[in-house]
């Protein structure tokens, strides 16, 4: 499974994940002329396994690099973007006014339509992303293959010069610092940004509104790293623009020609949506949560429960008509399965999900301790630290400065824990994925796709992160 899967494992629900699912099949087939790849999803106690043939994937993704890497595809899919986007954010402003407790049970139903329907729009271009990047970084490696610099370079050429969302909240948060150090009154405009990004922890598992409160205690933090925060914010800023000339030098000196060119530009936009992608979807998931929420309470089951029901039973549940004993014995063991080749999707739980995953996995054993792991070096750095082991967004927040986050794969909840990192290793990811560019972005040494890293250390292992080679090693056992 390691050589021919592509794997992504972390705590999840089955309702979001099946929603994607629902995008990438047909309708994205319908946009781009052809679904998304052979995909397993196997549930077992809240913990998701995300599986994909890796011949599969690298080879959409040459197909959608032929399709984008003309400008004028680019330029309709940046259009495509703006477009969803808007449409978001206008729902976004008219689910926030509203009270989902007084609506009656047909307009509840509108409502959660409304969001599957915003979640169709976004994910079927969401669904991009992954293919593009992984293929991308492959045909990165063959052109420098040879090259004893290629994963830093690959690193380099691949850094976005757009700015993510979780750099524009550190950017506005160290503003209101600096107005804070001029005696400035701060409450006004913390309350603001608290409405703007309440939703940074927000995944598919859970999600949770963050408060005054929250950012206040994240200033204090702020305060204590940069002392100067103007320095920090004009840093920042100057990054953008110095990280777009190193690009034009390697990218000379390395005698890119217009393919190439045209390829790291491709590159430098999906490194951006990617973060863009999370953005929405971490609001979106703020009112699936709250919809659903409702639908549960009236129909007395949990929202937890009801985050393992299907799309296609919220009307059976919402009219009494489903066994909640279904969903509990859903979060014990389910898996999902889509057949790219055949177009059909098979969905169970119990002795099937055993069954099918037999049918499709042979099984991993590692019997002997392993002390050092390799992976692609994202972000470049040294550092030693304490291992912080964790699948969870929501316990990765609890990291201590100076630990070293190790999880299977981070997305945008996670920056809280990563900007309090000393380092950051990685199951899974490439180029493009969220680890690597948050990483680069606030230059923390970072290793992403070691396969085994969370598998093989436990939380407080003393380990050395040698993000210049790609090389985590074990010190000391806890």
């Amino acid at each position: 499974m390691k050589g021919n899967w592509f794997q992504w494992e972390r705590q999840a629900t089955v309702h979001p994940l099946i929603m994607c699912m629902e995008a990438w099949m047909e309708p994205m087939e319908r946009r781009y002329g052809r679904p998304w790849p052979t995909t397993v999803l196997i549930y077992n106690n809240d913990i998701v396994g995300w599986y994909n043939k890796w011949v599969e994937l690298l080879d959409y993704g040459q197909y959608l690099i032929d399709l984008f890497i003309r400008k004028d595809k680019r330029a309709e899919l940046e259009h495509e973007i703006s477009t969803v986007s808007n449409h978001l954010n206008q729902m976004f402003k008219q689910l926030s006014e509203k009270n989902f407790r007084e609506l009656s049970d047909s307009d509840l139903i509108k409502i959660y339509n409304q969001i599957r329907h915003g979640w169709m729009e976004w994910f079927v271009p969401g669904g991009l992303v992954e293919p593009i990047g992984h293929q991308g970084e492959k045909l990165l490696e063959k052109k420098l293959e040879g090259n004893p610099d290629a994963s830093k370079i690959i690193s380099l050429v691949t850094t976005t010069t757009r700015e993510s969302f979780s750099k524009r909240e550190l950017s506005e948060l160290l503003g209101i610092l600096i107005d804070k150090k001029e005696g400035k009154d701060i409450d006004k405009a913390l309350e603001i940004h608290a409405r703007k990004y309440y939703w940074l922890h927000n995944n598919y598992f859970t999600t949770e509104v963050l408060d005054y409160q929250f950012f206040l205690n994240e200033l204090k933090i702020l305060e204590e790293k940069y002392p100067n925060p103007a320095d920090k914010l004009r840093a920042m800023e100057n990054e953008l623009l110095q990280a777009q000339k190193e690009k034009e030098r390697i990218m000379k000196e390395l005698n890119f020609g217009a393919k190439e060119y045209a390829l790291v530009e491709l590159l430098d936009l999906f490194a951006w949506y990617q973060d863009y992608r999370k953005e929405y979807i971490m609001q979106l998931l703020h009112y699936l949560d709250m919809v659903l929420g409702e639908i549960a309470a009236r129909k007395r089951i949990s929202l937890k429960e009801m985050k393992y029901s299907l799309p296609s039973e919220i009307q059976a549940i919402m009219g009494g008509q489903f066994d909640k004993k279904i969903l509990q014995e859903r979060m014990k063991r389910c898996l999902f399965y889509w057949d790219a080749d055949t177009e059909k999707a098979e969905f169970g739980m119990g002795q099937f999900a055993i069954d099918k995953e037999k049918e499709i996995f042979h099984s991993l054993k590692h019997k002997e301790e392993i002390l050092e792991v390799t992976g692609m070096a994202a972000s470049k750095g040294f550092v030693r630290g304490q291992a912080r082991i964790t699948l969870s967004a929501k316990a990765a927040t609890e990291i201590k400065p100076g630990e070293i986050l190790i999880t299977s794969m981070t997305t945008p909840d996670f920056v809280t824990a990563v900007k309090r990192a000393a380092a950051v290793v990685t199951n899974e990811g490439g180029v493009l994925c969220h680890a690597a560019v948050i990483s680069r972005e606030f230059g923390i040494p970072c290793i992403v796709g070691t396969m085994i890293a969370t598998k093989v250390f436990k939380t407080g292992d003393m380990l050395e992160v040698d993000a210049n080679s790609g090389i985590v090693r074990k010190i000391a056992s806890k």
